[in-house]
C-alpha cells in the first residue's frame, strides 16, 4: 500500500490547494492590500493543513480489516474537521484585521477542492 502523502490525488489535491491558496492572497492583496493578502492566505491554508494532517494519518497505519479501515477513515476525518475549526477560531479571534471577503471564499474554494482528489485516477 502506497503512503498517502505519494499517492497522486493527494498530491494533485495539496498543490492546487496550495496554488488556490496563492491565487486568493494575490486577489487579496489586490483587493484590499496585506490585510487581504494575508486573509487569503490564511481562509485557503486551513484546509491545505488540514488535508496535509488527513493524509499523514492515513499512512500511520494500515489496517488488517475493512473495520480497520473504516476506522482509520472515520478517525483521520475526525482530527481534520476538529484542525479546521481550531485553526478557524484561531484566525477569527486573533487576526483583528482579517478581511472577511477573501478569507471565506478562499476557505470556502479549499474545501470543495477535497471532491477533486476523489475523481483523480490514482
Amino acid at each position: 500500500m502506497t503512503p498517502p502523502l505519494k499517492t497522486r490525488p493527494i498530491r494533485i489535491l495539496l498543490l492546487s490547494q496550495a496554488l488556490a491558496t496563492l491565487a486568493f492572497a494575490v486577489i487579496g492583496g489586490v483587493w484590499a492590500g496585506g490585510h487581504g493578502a494575508a486573509s487569503g492566505a490564511l481562509g485557503g491554508a486551513i484546509n491545505l493543513v488540514a488535508n496535509f494532517v488527513y493524509a499523514l494519518m492515513g499512512g500511520v497505519v494500515r489496517p488488517a480489516t475493512a473495520f480497520g479501515a473504516l476506522f482509520l477513515i472515520l478517525r483521520a476525518e475526525g482530527f481534520k474537521v476538529a484542525m479546521v475549526l481550531v485553526q478557524l477560531i484561531l484566525v477569527l479571534v486573533l487576526y483583528r484585521e482579517l478581511v472577511t471577503a477573501p478569507f471565506i471564499l478562499a476557505f470556502i474554494v479549499t474545501a470543495l477542492m477535497f471532491g477533486l482528489a476523489l475523481r483523480v485516477r490514482g
